[in-house]
């Protein structure tokens, strides 16, 4: 069939129509957006099993996808980001400890702005030259867990001071049945609980570092460093970590009180959590801040961690987005549900987290919480400088190493890092 002109201009021009009509349908549709997050347990848990955080968001913003980076520990977490930064390669959502914030400051960008930032607790008390860098989403006390029977079967009661606490640990390890308590210290960072919070504690200065940083000499007798190395220097010299501290781990150290082969655990409100995962007796277990007082009627000084800040780079191209998400992560659509499965407490006014089994533990206690600053940029440069590192002090103070020895050299290196970096 002959085909005339009129006919052949008429088809062109349906099918100019057609494609047309298809750029305009495919324009119109929104583009995917890919959002890396770094993410450990128990929060992986909480994020791929109990409330996929992909799928939560997706119903709100279809065309954003969540995608989880996971990291070893802290500080694997922290190399990676100082080379991914100088590869221009960070992820859209860094969560990040509140000691990383000074490092990474000219990364990411101010938060001032948000809702989110509006309704948070703490993120001001975090501001570096009036920018809120990050949002907190966790904040929490440390605590030491016990299992009930044992203190039952030894007829012992919850230490009111430092020097019960050491007691009470003493007679627990002359039953020769159990561990007293239970470290892990193979790992380093689980004596946190002593070496990083307590010079805090004696100090009553949640920003203790910073003060450091301005001393030549913060570590002599007269200083709190000092004296809360001295009380924790008589909990490890009373060996009541168990035959071989520096050789276990915390995985193990957890499963050992899971088992009953130990008596207590310190560690901060995150470890609930992972107790019930792994299987604890939640009927068995209790809880009671660590007693750093030298009277039961003295206020009670506990250290309030606040934690996991939410950032995302000033270099991000999908910065909208990642501030979007911020949003809608603090709010009561995911977040509550979130900090109730950590058992950590809300840092969003208006969302209450709290857990009884904690609630119970602070009930009756004349308490002064004390906000943690895990320390500013000169504080940072002058650590670096001397390699200061607390947990692996705790370490070394297990094994063994003077205490004086130790205190007399960290003055002597930091002062001449202090007149260095002048």
């Amino acid at each position: 069939m002959k085909i005339s002109s009129r006919q052949r201009s008429l088809a062109f021009l349906l099918i100019g129509m057609f494609i047309f009509t298809m750029t305009l349908a495919v324009s119109g549709a929104e583009k995917t957006v890919v959002l890396r997050m770094n993410s450990g347990q128990p929060d992986l848990e909480y994020f791929t099993n109990i409330n996929n955080l992909n799928r939560a968001y997706q119903k709100v913003k279809p065309n954003v996808r969540i995608e989880l980076e996971t990291f070893k520990n802290d500080g694997e977490f922290n190399q990676a980001m100082k080379i991914r930064k100088a590869a221009n390669e960070l992820p859209e959502i860094m969560i990040m400890k509140p000691y990383m914030l000074a490092t990474f400051q000219d990364t990411f960008v101010p938060l001032n702005d948000l809702e989110a930032t509006k309704q948070n607790k703490y993120a001001k008390a975090y501001a570096i030259d009036g920018k809120i860098l990050g949002l907190p989403s966790a904040s929490m006390n440390d605590f030491v867990y016990f299992r009930k029977s044992i203190f039952k079967e030894y007829h012992l009661k919850i230490p009111k001071t430092w020097d019960e606490f050491i007691s009470t640990a003493n007679r627990i390890k002359a039953s020769g049945k159990y561990i007293p308590i239970l470290m892990g210290a193979k790992d380093a960072w689980p004596d946190y609980s002593f070496n990083e919070l307590m010079p805090c504690l004696i100090a009553n200065d949640g920003k203790l570092w910073n003060t450091m940083a301005g001393q030549d000499e913060p570590f002599t007798k007269d200083k709190p460093f000092y004296q809360a190395y001295a009380r924790i220097q008589k909990l490890y010299d009373a060996k009541v970590f168990g035959p071989d501290p520096l050789g276990m781990g915390f995985d193990q150290a957890r499963a050992m009180l899971i088992s009953k082969k130990g008596a207590m655990i310190c560690a901060g409100q995150w470890f609930l959590s992972v107790y019930k995962q792994n299987g604890g007796d939640l009927k068995d277990l209790g809880v009671f801040l660590i007693p750093v007082r030298d009277r039961a009627q003295d206020v009670l000084n506990t250290i309030v961690v606040v934690d996991s800040f939410y950032c995302t780079p000033r270099d991000n191209k999908y910065l909208k987005e990642s501030k979007d998400f911020i949003n809608w992560f603090f709010s009561k659509k995911y977040y509550p549900g979130y900090m109730a499965f950590l058992g950590q407490t809300s840092t969003v006014n208006g969302i209450d987290t709290s857990v009884p089994l904690f609630k119970e533990a602070l009930a009756g206690e004349k308490i002064n919480g004390i906000v943690y600053d895990g320390g500013g940029l000169e504080f940072t440069k002058i650590s670096s400088a001397v390699k200061f590192d607390v947990k692996r002090m705790g370490q070394e103070m297990i094994a063994g190493k003077d205490l004086d020895q130790m205190m007399n050299e960290l003055n002597k290196s930091w002062k001449e890092a202090r007149v260095n970096l002048k």
